[in-house]
This record gives structure tokens, C-alpha cells and sequence, in this order.
């Protein structure tokens, strides 16, 4: 069960296309229909004919005294809500989008504030289509041909996914997060509310740290579930955090855990029993049950991609954590109806920029690969960003090791201007894989010069304008907000909620949280983020250690993988070059039909066949080169609507 809606508008496009069998017609007349699942859609009727459709699920509202828990949401919209979306959306939270339907037959069409939720748009046959996902679009997605740009993004930058209003189709859209489509007769227009960012706070103190556990556990209360509440354990800070937090509220007899033992060749074994094993620690400490379930691409791979390539392909994810959070949605299934899934999903991007993995640089000290991560995001913090406008940013000591961990790479040289200067940083964070500042694009050279400057250009001004006039004090406001249109919609954390909705499950990521997402916003860098002497993650950190039973030491030796002690150990060569894809991999890759997809004006087509070539002759790519094999092998995996 998914959460299917569409809407139609143009007295051609309603006429000639049959309703969606996943869907029931909620409203209809000649110029406009709208179709949903009636299990997943919540109808109130407003005054003078106006009416109300919410699709998909809400936990709560957002009240002056934190997150509510919503029991009656008919009630509530019938008392709070109105055809003006853009008015009260915000105010709740969960996943979902909403109709506002007035009595003129024309509406509003709105996505929750974090577009935890996708809608499509297409233009079809005179009139305007929006959707659930791609084949709820009456046009076939590739009858305009393909957005290299979207493709661009999708193939050079880690995520697998194009960012929040693009797709891989020239034809297809998304909305985007804060725009509202307003519908009539056949026409629409896109309405974008402005971001307004806030600058850091001076301080983060007592109050700050108690707001954040509050808004933690009450993200976690009006939840979870009286059925049960099952967790995606992973066993780091953020899974493990929530683990305690549901414990907290809940107790121990209403929690489980769940987690994958990772085998992706039979030379490399079970390349995560690091984080297995102290998943099963905390397991017995709290005495909750756990469940491992296996995603083994060593003996089946491309019986787990047949299964999962339906729901992959029509939400073009390119990744094989979609396939992986498939197989979890389908153990979770298995457990009975009525119980709240949860994931630690988010977290990274949202407390350190994505720096809190441990594995910046590797060395036998954890402690200084923490803090190795601190400097990661010291370098697109408000210190460093000062010391790019001023001039002096290339002496930073920082700066100048982290360029010296690399001496390959190329970095661009700093534009004249201040507002050019931190365009340039956002670019480097949200476009360039290298996640340095600066970081040229020539580094990818699955791109053409041309291909290069096309793919920048299109995407510094559909999703960067306003950063450039920015305080260097807004930036992590920012951060926040945009990680919305690019990490956090892509195919390795969208994936994990989307599989979720194909067995009518709810999958909660509390660190999505608007009262937390709005706290980390405004967090400064004093906070863990930069050379300071707090840990990564610190409002998290400190919660566990002072208001939640938490065995801090737990967390201590190798963090998770195999490549925490052997540092040439890589996920993707083992599963191209070892796995039981491999063989396929191969076959696939040499009918090189991702030439039908990607425009030699865009993509250095000599470039990727010379990679197809070498991987054909049993040559082990590395870096850049195996990461671009990879990702065109997923497209072609996976496939695309021709």
C-alpha cells in the first residue's frame, strides 16, 4: 500500500484517461479529477464547497508548547485548515500532501515542509498532471527525452538521485520544498514561498540543550506506536539514540531493533559485524529482541534488485541502499500490522554536516578521527567562510592539510567578488563530490567542459539564489534547508521511508523533526561543529550521557565497517567486482545502453566506455573512476522508462 494520488486538470486529459487502479476517485467534473487511496487519504469538507484532501500520514502539530500528537486529524483540519495551504501546512507534522480544493474547481497543491513526500508534475495533453510517482503520469515520463542535467547529478554526485524539483526526464518535474502548485482549468503556476535563514545563535547553553531533548522525545512519543515500536538499528550515536530515547518513553517490552548483516562477496564475509555486534550489546542491555536479516548480495544480488526494481524505477532510485531498505521494509512487514517504524536517518547532515562518520581520516586514534570529522565541517562553517571573504582562507592550516590528503585534486580558485565567493562554497558543498571548499568540478571527468558548466549553472540558480548574499552566520540555516532539496531526498535516505509505504507502514526519522531541524538550524559552531572542544553531535551526545540510560562506553573501537581497520576496503568494489552482480555487472555494462540515456554534449561518453573497457578487462577501478562505474551500472541496472 502506497500513498497513490493524482490530480488532472484540462477537460482533454480528464476525459481520456481511465483512473488509476491503485486509487479511487475522490472529486470530478469536467476540467479536474483527483484520485487517492481512500485508506491513506483524509477528506473534510469546509464551508461555502470548499473541501480538504491530506494524503498520506501525520503524527502531530507543532504547538506553542512543542509537537502535539494528533489522534483526530479530521477535527483538527476541520477547525484549522483552509483551501490557502501555504497558511497551515507547516503546522503539522508527518508525511503527506494536501488539496486544497475551492468551490471554482481550481486548488492548491502542497507537499509537507520537508517534502518528505514526492509530487510529480507533467504537462499532458493540453492540460497538467500531478502525481505520486512516475507512472501515475498519464504521458509516458520519456516521451520529451531525458534531463541531462538531472542525470548529471544523479551519476557525479553521491545520493543517486537528481535534487528535489529535477528528474532524470525532460518532461517531468517535482515541486520543489516551500512551492505550492495552484491548479486551474488546465493551467498552473508554480508559487515559491521565500527562505528566510537565521543566524547562529551566541551561545548553546542549558536552555538549548533541554529544548532539544524535549523536542526529542516528544518527536518520539506522538510517534510511536502502542502496538509496538520497531527500529532500524544500526548501532550508531543516532540509532542507538533512539533506542533509548523510545525506551525511555515506552519501555523495553514495546521496543525491538533490527539490522542487516552486510555480505557482499564471500571474500570479505560480513563486512559490518562491528556495528552487529555492538548492536547486539546494546540489545542485551536494554533486553529488547533483535532481529538480523541478511542482505546478501554474495550468493542472490540480482534476485533482490528483480524484486525491488519496480518501486526503485518509478521513483528513479539509482542506489543499492534502496534495495537494502526494501529487504528491511519486507522483514518489518513480516512482523504483524500496528507497529511505528524508526530510523536514525539524517542526523549526520543535520548536527556536523555530514562529518560524523569517523572516517574523515583514518587513523588509530578515534578520538582524533572525531575530531578530523570536526575539522571537515570547521572548513564550511562562519570562521573559515569569514577567512574566504577576507582573502587569507588558502594559509588556513586546516585548509592546507586537507588539500594535502589529496594532491591530485583541483581546486578552483577563488572568485573576485563576496557574493561569487560563497556562491562558490555552496556549490562545493551541494554539487562537488569532493566536499571540500573549492573543489573543482574538472575533478569529474564523467562531464564534459560544456556538460560541466550547464549542470552548475541550471542548478546554482534553480537552488542556491539568495546564498550568495548571505551572512557567513546564516550559513547552517542554509545547510539545513537545502540538504532538503539534495541528501535528504536522494536514493539513499528516500528510499528508506518509500519502501516503507509499499507494506503500509509509517517510517519516523526523528531528527526530521521541525523543533529540532529549527534548533540545529540556528546551532553555532562552538557546538561541536568546529575546532571547539565539543564532540560531534554534541546536543545528541549530551542528552544520552546526562537525561538517558546510555552505556556511553559501548561506543568505543571500530565504528562499523570493515574499512575501519582495513582502509582500502570498499562497499562498491566489493559488490561490482566480487559479488554475485559481478557477472551480470559485466554483461550489462557491455551492451553500453546507458548511450541511450546520456547526451555526448553532457557526458564525456569516451571517458565512461574507457572505464566499461577497463572494468571488462579485470582492471580494479579506484576513487572517482569506480565511484562513476558504479553509478552508470545502477542506471542501467535499475533502467529508465524509454
Amino acid at each position: 500500500m502506497t500513498s497513490a494520488f493524482r490530480v488532472l486538470s484540462g477537460q482533454r486529459l480528464v476525459a481520456e484517461c481511465e483512473p488509476l487502479p491503485s486509487a479511487e476517485v475522490a472529486y470530478e467534473n469536467d476540467w479536474l479529477r483527483i484520485e487517492s487511496d481512500p485508506a491513506l487519504t483524509t477528506r473534510v469538507d469546509l464551508e461555502e464547497g470548499h473541501q480538504i484532501f491530506l494524503v498520506g500520514w501525520v503524527i502531530g502539530y507543532q504547538g506553542p508548547a512543542g509537537l502535539c500528537r494528533l489522534d483526530d486529524l479530521s477535527q483538527w483540519l476541520r477547525a484549522n485548515a483552509t483551501t490557502d495551504v501555504d497558511r497551515w501546512v507547516d503546522s503539522l507534522e508527518g508525511r503527506f500532501m494536501v488539496i486544497g480544493l475551492d468551490r471554482d474547481g481550481s486548488c492548491r497543491v502542497r507537499a509537507d515542509r520537508f517534502g518528505k513526500l514526492d509530487v510529480y508534475v507533467q504537462d499532458a495533453h493540453g492540460g497538467i498532471a500531478l502525481g505520486s510517482d512516475l507512472e501515475t503520469l498519464p504521458m509516458n515520463p520519456a516521451s520529451a527525452g531525458f534531463d541531462q542535467v538531472g542525470l548529471a547529478h544523479t551519476i557525479t554526485y553521491y545520493g543517486y538521485r537528481p535534487p528535489k524539483k529535477h528528474t532524470i526526464y525532460a518532461g517531468v518535474s517535482r515541486l520543489g520544498i516551500g512551492q505550492t502548485a495552484a491548479v486551474d482549468r488546465g493551467s498552473l503556476k508554480l508559487d515559491q514561498r521565500d527562505f528566510e535563514p537565521r543566524k547562529t545563535l551566541t551561545e548553546f547553553g542549558h536552555e538549548q540543550l533541554e529544548t532539544y531533548t524535549d523536542a526529542f522525545l516528544g518527536h518520539l512519543e506522538a510517534a510511536g506506536s502502542a502496538a509496538g515500536n520497531l527500529l532500524y538499528l544500526s548501532s550508531g550515536w543516532d540509532s542507538t539514540g533512539i533506542l533509548a530515547g523510545l525506551i525511555e518513553v515506552f519501555g523495553p517490552s514495546q521496543v525491538s531493533g533490527l539490522i542487516g548483516r552486510m555480505l557482499y562477496s564471500e571474500r570479505s564475509g560480513e563486512c559490518n559485524k562491528f556495528e552487529v555486534e555492538r548492536a547486539q550489546r546494546f540489545s542485551r542491555h536494554y533486553g529488547v529482541p533483535l532481529e538480523v536479516v541478511d542482505l546478501d548480495y554474495a550468493r542472490l544480488g540480482e534476485e533482490q534488485f528483480e524484486q525491488a526494481r519496480p518501486y526503485l524505477k518509478k521513483h528513479h532510485f539509482y542506489s543499492f541502499t534502496g534495495v537494502n531498505h526494501f529487504v528491511f521494509a519486507e522483514a518489518a512487514n513480516r512482523r504483524g500490522a500496528g507497529e511505528a517504524v524508526f530510523a536514525g536517518e539524517i542526523s549526520d547532515g543535520a548536527h556536523n554536516l555530514g562529518f560524523s562518520q569517523y572516517a574523515t581520516i583514518f587513523h588509530p586514534s578515534h578520538d582524533f578521527r572525531e575530531y578530523a570529522d570536526k575539522m571537515a565541517s570547521y572548513l564550511f562553517g562562519p570562521t573559515f567562510a569569514r577567512r574566504i571573504l577576507g582573502g587569507d582562507f588558502e594559509g588556513d592550516p586546516i585548509f592546507t592539510l586537507f588539500r594535502s590528503l589529496d594532491p591530485n585534486s583541483q581546486y578552483d580558485p577563488p572568485q573576485a567578488s563576496h557574493e561569487d565567493r560563497l556562491r562558490q562554497l555552496f556549490q562545493s558543498f551541494f554539487l562537488r563530490n569532493g566536499r571540500r571548499p573549492f573543489w573543482s568540478g574538472a575533478n569529474v571527468r564523467a562531464l564534459t567542459p560544456n556538460g560541466l558548466d550547464r549542470y552548475t549553472s541550471e542548478m546554482t540558480s534553480t537552488y542556491l539564489g539568495g546564498t550568495e548574499t548571505s551572512d557567513p552566520e546564516e550559513l547552517y540555516s542554509w545547510y539545513l534547508h537545502l540538504y532538503n532539496s539534495f541528501h535528504w531526498q536522494g536514493a539513499t535516505v528516500a528510499t528508506l521511508q518509500a519502501s516503507a509505504d509499499l507494506h503500509g507502514l509509517r517510517a519516523h526519522l526523528p531528527f526530521w523533526d521541525a523543533n529540532l531541524q529549527s534548533l540545529l538550524g540556528v546551532m553555532p559552531e562552538s557546538a561541536g561543529r568546529g575546532l571547539d572542544f565539543n564532540r560531534t553531535k554534541f546536543p545528541l551526545k549530551h542528552m544520552l550521557e546526562n537525561k538517558l540510560d546510555y552505556p556511553m562506553e559501548f561506543q568505543t573501537g571500530p565504528h562499523a565497517y570493515t574499512y575501519d581497520v582495513q582502509h582500502d576496503f570498499n562497499h562498491n568494489f566489493e559488490l561490482l567486482y566480487h559479488s554475485a552482480l559481478a557477472e551480470g555487472a559485466r554483461a550489462l555494462l557491455g551492451r553500453r545502453e546507458y548511450h541511450e540515456v546520456l547526451s555526448p554534449d553532457v557526458f564525456d561518453l569516451s571517458y565512461i566506455d574507457g572505464l566499461v573497457e577497463s572494468y571488462l578487462g579485470g582492471e580494479p577501478l579506484a576513487g572517482l573512476d569506480r565511484e562513476t562505474l558504479v553509478a552508470i551500472y545502477l542506471i542501467c541496472q535499475i533502467g529508465w522508462y524509454s
